[in-house]
């Protein structure tokens, strides 16, 4: 894999992520306190697998594609997270 692959991966890893967070907010929205407790829980272990397993590693071999956010210093494009799957109604 070379550098322009890793950081697809990256990007495509931390879209992923992303994806499961705003799904966190949507069962929190949606459903009732102890399921969400419990989706939380769970999705909380996949993204900390994604997190040990496959970005941590890639940006061990690429250091130069650690988001900022990582204490690295690739800049995320912050569109790489639209569209938003769920975005909750703020006048709700």
């Amino acid at each position: 894999m070379n550098k322009k692959e890793a950081e697809e991966l990256s990007v495509l890893l931390m879209q992923v992520s992303g994806k499961l967070d705003q799904s966190v907010r949507f069962v929190m929205d949606k459903d009732t306190k102890e399921n969400f407790e419990s989706y939380r829980s769970k999705v909380g272990k996949v993204m900390g697998e994604i997190f040990l397993e496959m970005l941590q590693p890639l940006w061990e071999r690429y250091p130069e594609l650690k988001p900022k956010e990582m204490d690295g210093i690739y800049e995320v494009n912050p569109q790489i997270h639209e569209p938003h799957f769920y975005k909750p109604d703020e006048n709700a």
